[in-house]
């Protein structure tokens, strides 16, 4: 049969030989299966694709809880004021948030001069961090209660906390912690996405961070 590979027995082969005669595959269905195997392996990558992200944005969720916890600790640790030149000056700690950059980075204030202003020198940045790739500030279409506590309207903001004017905020969402962990300047959320899902990290006056994940039609 034109097409088909047939495999004949030799004339030194037994014709009761359980390979003599047996049939191969035709051009066709060779095509049919590399064809299947197309598709699987297809699927299989978009498959591996979207667990990768949906990976990364639990991962970005979950690591800047750490850091908030982490920068709201230090505060504690080093209470409301600092030995400066021999005089008690206040000091608090920051974090803030680069939006459009997809980062955030923790610094230290004192006052040394006693004006309770940041002047030239008393910010000291600690750290910087940047989302992992895939993942920026934001929410999905589609997203219509607010987070954590699920009250009707949309978002308003990717960081809803206050942006001061002041250094080291200038102008940007920070949050300000107390030597309680208190965030001193109001309540607010972060939201986080990844082009098909969404995350969210509130946090109250008092310092009680949570994080939360869209489901749909409502954050949980």
């Amino acid at each position: 049969m034109a097409g088909a590979l047939i495999k004949t027995c030799p004339a030194t082969e037994a014709p009761s030989s359980v390979l003599c005669g047996a049939r191969g595959f035709t051009l066709l269905e060779l095509l049919l299966v590399l064809a299947l195997v197309g598709i699987l392996a297809g699927m299989a990558t978009w498959g591996g694709l979207h667990l990768v992200q949906g990976w990364q944005l639990k991962r970005a969720g979950h690591q800047l809880l750490e850091d908030l916890k982490a920068v709201q600790a230090r505060a504690e640790r080093s209470g409301s004021l600092a030995l400066s030149g021999g005089a008690l000056v206040q000091q608090n700690s920051f974090l803030i948030f680069e939006t459009a950059a997809g980062s955030y980075a923790a610094a230290a204030w004192q006052d040394r001069n006693g004006d309770g202003g940041a002047d030239g020198g008393e910010v000291v940045p600690l750290w910087e961090k940047t989302l992992p790739p895939g993942v920026s500030f934001g929410w999905v279409p589609g997203i219509n209660r607010r987070a954590c506590s699920n009250a009707i309207g949309a978002p308003g903001l990717a960081v809803s906390f206050a942006s001061p004017s002041y250094d080291p905020c200038n102008d940007r969402p920070c949050i300000k912690f107390d030597r309680h962990g208190f965030s001193v300047i109001g309540p607010g959320a972060i939201y986080l996405r990844d082009g098909t899902q969404s995350l969210a990290i509130t946090g109250t006056r008092p310092g009680h961070f949570t994080l939360c994940e869209w489901a749909g039609g409502r954050w949980r």
